[in-house]
């Protein structure tokens, strides 16, 4: 009878902590081996965690202030997070993000870098030989790399730079095989890392890709996105638990997502349609989609518009027995009042043993929990 009512309260507390927001989950696990082991079990079979958006809030003026915020899929709200630790007053670093997943800082003497999901830790290379400004910088496996961006006119606008993390050496690559017609700015190139082996950069505009191999320092390609459809006006790439997936805008209200097989000449397969009324969602009354960017990791794509008069974010979750499933959540930054405010978009795997190494390297965490509002 009593090992019955043990595993009668292990099921009890499994079903509580499923609805418990995954940031105190960490405190829960800490109370006793039962608890311990009931948040593992309603976390592995219940309510697992799902990747979190991250928005990243940077001042143009002084003091030059960062903030960030996370929305949290699983608990469904968005969550105060501390902003880097480092001096940003002297607004010689500019936050950015090439990828998903990965959160840096340029300008200065230095190039910075997060190594981990909660971007408190961070790494310092030397600058870049070449100067540059909307520039791709992205980690593939064991090496960061930058590409395109030069401004200066005696340099190629399309060079491409790599540091190896293990030695510390700083390396000259292959250029970014882009025509002359082509700009090398991140704002008109959609960037993934594929198998933490290959970085892949897309034209936005005609989805042609190319492939970085920063082992042997060379590029593959051109080869060209192209699902079976009439028209894409816009190609956006992002690496999911699926793979590689395009994200493409293919009317006034038509968005789909298709899964890139690797394996069979990078030939697309439709796995999603976001339905029409989300698609308005995230479309500008006065620019449409030419804003339209994604964010993603494991199983989640967020797809968001950064022009001021977006009040939304689409949520799309690639589900394992096929499919999407889509809902939306109010952005958490007040548009209209972002005036003097830039917008960095990062989506990370955050699971309770992020959040445990998060508070032994001393993070000083979250406060101002919001519900999001969750529109499905």
């Amino acid at each position: 009878m009593a090992v019955e009512e043990d595993e009668l309260h292990g099921d009890i507390l499994e079903a509580v902590f499923a609805h418990v927001p995954l940031v105190h989950l960490v405190a829960a696990a800490a109370v006793s081996g039962e608890w311990n082991d009931a948040v593992s079990a309603s976390l592995r079979y219940l309510k697992p965690p799902r990747p979190w958006l991250i928005v990243h809030e940077q001042s143009t003026r002084a003091p030059y202030s960062i903030s960030a915020r996370a929305y949290d899929p699983r608990s469904d709200i968005w969550i105060d997070v501390p902003s880097p630790p480092m001096d940003w007053s002297a607004g010689a670093y500019h936050l950015d993000s090439s990828n998903s997943g990965f959160l840096f800082a340029h300008g200065g003497s230095r190039l910075r870098f997060s190594s981990d999901a909660l971007n408190f830790e961070w790494r310092d290379l030397d600058p870049p030989a070449v100067s540059r400004c909307d520039a791709i910088v992205a980690r593939v496996g064991d090496f960061v790399v930058v590409a395109g961006g030069a401004w200066d006119f005696e340099d190629d606008a399309f060079a491409v730079e790599a540091y190896d993390l293990k030695s510390g050496e700083r390396f000259d690559c292959d250029s970014m095989p882009l025509s002359d017609g082509d700009s090398g700015n991140l704002t008109s190139l959609s960037v993934a890392v594929a198998g933490e082996k290959s970085l892949v950069v897309a034209s936005k505009e005609t989805g042609v890709t190319h492939w970085f191999d920063p082992e042997t320092r060379s590029w593959s390609g051109p080869s060209k996105l192209a699902p079976d459809v009439q028209l894409i006006s816009r190609y956006l790439i992002g690496c999911t638990n699926q793979g590689l997936v395009l994200v493409g805008v293919c009317g006034p209200e038509n968005i789909k997502v298709w899964r890139i097989d690797q394996r069979n000449s990078g030939r697309p397969y439709e796995i999603g349609e976001m339905p029409p009324e989300f698609a308005r969602k995230v479309k500008s009354a006065n620019f449409g989609y030419a804003s339209l960017n994604v964010a993603a990791a494991g199983c989640m794509i967020y797809l968001y518009n950064d022009t001021w008069d977006v009040q939304e974010v689409v949520a799309c979750e690639l589900l394992a027995g096929g499919g999407c499933g889509w809902w939306s959540v109010r952005h958490v930054a007040a548009r209209e009042d972002l005036i003097g405010i830039r917008l960095v978009y990062t989506c990370s795997e955050v699971g309770i043993e992020e959040l445990r190494s998060a508070l032994r390297t001393g993070f000083s965490y979250y406060r101002n929990f919001k519900k999001t509002g969750k529109i499905v």
